[in-house]
């Protein structure tokens, strides 16, 4: 439930939701109060009162909420009695500032006392929460000694350096139950990396690790590259707007060798990689991870050249089941180191790769005879209605792409063409049960496209 517009049952100072917190209404298992609602001290007290002997709701989301001495305290009651909430994010991003001028104490470190002692939270949103060092014994105390706690998010908290990741860190690696750590938008300098580094070879059985946008320098990038070669539980990694280019993933990644992770998904898009030394870098890593299924590289402008490497690389030891080339400069000549994903993969996207063309297109097509792939993002690579037509035909012979279900055609030239959406239909009826999508500009409907949480095209609904 989301508490974002009034209900004609709102009275002017109780919520409606609040009388079902109170009366533990068994259908309200998740609530969420929107920043502009009206969320003060003593609505707060009395809902933190509410769920102190309610044993229904499982979520609770307010962020963007001041959080005073005295609603922290009555959070800090409530968490350390309730016998059902699971996940939980308050405060705004005073609520790691001192509550008091020239103190120490936040109303974050107060709560965090009740956190401490609950049995069953298991995560905790503190992203954008002005966390200072000071907080960071307080964290890892927390993290320490919540037996329930899986997942924690703290990035964008740009008061927090080496000292205060230390101390939280150092708590998740005596708790030993941190399962996902996310530190999206983060500055971490060195010594906050070599902090990082330190739990990721810990006992912490962390598996999913999400660097989304974090600043790091080479020497950090190294340091973190040494906490993942001894990080045999991680299984997600996200480490996409990370500047991996001039020298960085090769930093990071080149230590792997010889090592052997059990990575399942990898993103990398837009990370800069492009020279031949981070292509190294990221083949290191790719070779390291024999277990991977999902590997996203769109935006890494490493060309030809690039993807020749990792084909005959990593990629010639294991295709993943998912992997997208999109944005990545490759040309028509670069479409014969495609074979490994062809034969081996079920999704592959080559979106934005506008020097591609007809020409391009026509050697994957000419390739793919019992081709494995099931999804085809073709988006935006330079083809013509001519290529279309010429498509079209391929699909005459019924074992290229024999397993084809959705084919992305959008954002191409020829779709401006008059013969374009009767070749379009010419190919569904070719393929009836294929799903042909292109963009509602190109004069389709992409509105049914399915995408993951990182824009990849998974499908089309029907």
């Amino acid at each position: 439930m989301a508490w974002g517009k009034p209900s004609p049952d709102d009275a002017a100072d109780k919520p409606a939701w609040l009388p079902r917190l109170e009366k533990n209404d068994p259908t309200l298992t998740s609530l969420h109060v929107l920043r502009f609602r009206p969320f003060d001290e003593a609505l707060q007290v009395a809902t933190a009162k509410a769920l102190e002997e309610n044993d229904s709701l499982v979520e609770f989301y307010a962020s963007g909420h001041r959080v005073s001495e005295v609603g922290a305290k009555a959070w800090a009651k409530m968490l350390a009695i309730n016998v059902k909430l699971q996940s939980l994010c308050i405060g705004d991003d005073e609520f790691g500032s001192a509550l008091e001028e020239g103190g120490e104490t936040s109303a974050l470190d107060v709560v965090l006392k009740g956190l401490a002692h609950s049995a069953t939270i298991g995560k905790i949103d503190l992203e954008y929460k002005g966390v200072r060092d000071a907080s960071g014994e307080a964290i890892g105390r927390f993290m320490s000694q919540c037996g329930s706690l899986k997942e924690v998010r703290l990035g964008r908290n740009d008061k927090l350096s080496e000292t205060g990741y230390r101390a939280a860190f150092a708590g998740a690696s005596e708790g030993g139950a941190l399962e996902a750590l996310d530190l999206s938008d983060s500055k971490l300098d060195d010594g906050s990396a070599r902090a990082l580094a330190d739990v990721l070879r810990s006992t912490c059985p962390i598996k999913t690790l999400g660097l989304t946008r974090c600043e790091l320098t080479g020497d950090g990038l190294a340091a973190l590259g040494s906490g993942l070669a001894k990080c045999d539980q991680l299984r997600h990694l996200e480490l996409s707007g990370v500047k991996l280019g001039d020298g960085g993933a090769q930093a990071c990644f080149s230590q792997l060798a010889g090592e052997k992770l059990r990575v399942s998904e990898a993103n990398f898009v837009q990370c800069g990689i492009s020279e031949l030394r981070d292509v190294q870098g990221l083949d290191a890593f790719l070779c390291a991870s024999s277990e991977l299924t999902n590997v996203n590289l769109r935006g890494n402008k490493f060309g030809n050249d690039g993807l020749a490497h990792l084909s005959r690389g990593a990629f010639a030891a294991h295709a993943p089941t998912c992997i997208d080339f999109g944005s990545c400069d490759i040309t028509s000549s670069g479409t014969e180191c495609l074979k490994f994903a062809l034969t081996g993969s079920k999704s592959l996207s080559l979106f934005d790769n506008p020097k591609l063309g007809d020409d391009g297109v026509a050697k994957l097509f000419d390739a793919a005879r019992g081709s494995s792939v099931t999804m085809l993002d073709l988006g935006a690579v330079g083809l013509s209605a001519s290529g279309l037509e010429a498509m079209v035909k391929s699909f005459g012979d019924d074992q290229t792409f024999p397993n084809l279900r959705t084919l992305v055609i959008g954002g191409n030239p020829g779709a401006q063409e008059d013969s374009w959406e009767g070749l379009v239909n010419n190919l569904r009826a070719i393929r009836p049960a294929l799903d042909v999508a292109w963009r509602a500009a190109d004069g389709g409907d992409d509105s049914k496209l399915q995408r993951d949480d990182s824009g990849r095209i998974t499908g089309v609904e029907k």
